[in-house]
């Protein structure tokens, strides 16, 4: 994506910009760690090293330091530090995104679309969507049709980023009732999905919302038993009474002629 935007007269270019935030990642990496998380991520890309409580306060305070910064330079310095093959830089990309969201308009689905098929890491999406396209869901509710979209999509993390487009509609006990059908509109022909991070991804959603309407969301579930995996129905129902988990569990077991697990 090619762009020559105008830049605030008060700040650097983007490369500049992009050069500095990396320059303080190498210098906040840990010895040793870079190898363990590599293996863990089962990632393609180099990694420094850096945690990622490291890399959001990194962020934090490049984004106090440059109130000024708008939103084409936003989106030139995040595909500055997309470019490379570096985990820890995508990561800063992912978060300058989620931190300065208010940005974003709705043309820039699209731009959000593009970094999720290149992820090659649920870690990535995980930033990327919640926070980034979740905060523009409940800013423009519009954008609901464009994440719908990114859930009927083949493609594992977009389908994962359209799922977690609802986290932040449905972790707000004010939200969740104008948002929820509307999600289990999204999520109802994707319980088949046998993929584990799609499958883990509804789960985590529903269980956002069950933390304040539990009710709802155990009725959700209940009348799609046969067609939930275990994993979704395990992660949905932690924060839901354990009377009513283990009546789902059971119930589920019959579908699925599998034994309860907890």
């Amino acid at each position: 994506m090619t762009r020559k935007p105008p830049q605030s007269l008060d700040a650097p270019p983007a490369p500049v910009l992009a050069d500095r935030l990396r320059s303080e990642l190498e210098d906040s990496a840990v010895p040793g760690r870079a190898e363990g998380e590599k293996a863990y991520l089962k990632s393609e890309l180099e990694h420094l090293g850096v945690p990622l409580p490291a890399m959001r306060t990194l962020v934090r305070n490049f984004v106090r330091r440059h109130p000024g910064l708008d939103r084409e330079t936003l989106l030139e310095l995040t595909e500055e530090l997309w470019a490379p093959p570096v985990h820890e830089s995508r990561s800063c990309a992912a978060l300058l995104l989620e931190n300065r969201a208010d940005l974003l308009v709705r043309e820039d689905v699209a731009y959000l679309e593009q970094l999720l098929r290149e992820c090659g890491t649920w870690a990535h999406v995980d930033l990327i969507a919640p926070k980034g396209a979740g905060a523009l869901l409940l800013r423009l509710p519009e954008t609901g049709e464009d994440f719908l979209r990114w859930s009927r999509d083949d493609h594992q993390w977009v389908r994962r980023g359209g799922i977690l487009s609802y986290l932040l509609a449905l972790r707000d006990r004010g939200e969740f009732p104008h948002y929820f059908q509307d999600f289990g509109e999204l999520a109802d022909p994707l319980l088949t999905d046998t993929r584990f991070f799609v499958r883990k991804a509804l789960g985590w959603a529903l269980r956002e919302g069950a933390k304040h309407h539990p009710e709802e969301v155990a009725g959700w579930l209940r009348e799609r038993l046969p067609r939930v995996s275990g994993l979704t129905l395990r992660e949905a129902i932690r924060p839901i009474d354990d009377e009513t988990c283990r009546a789902l569990l059971a119930d589920h077991a019959v579908y699925t002629g599998r034994r309860p697990r907890a």
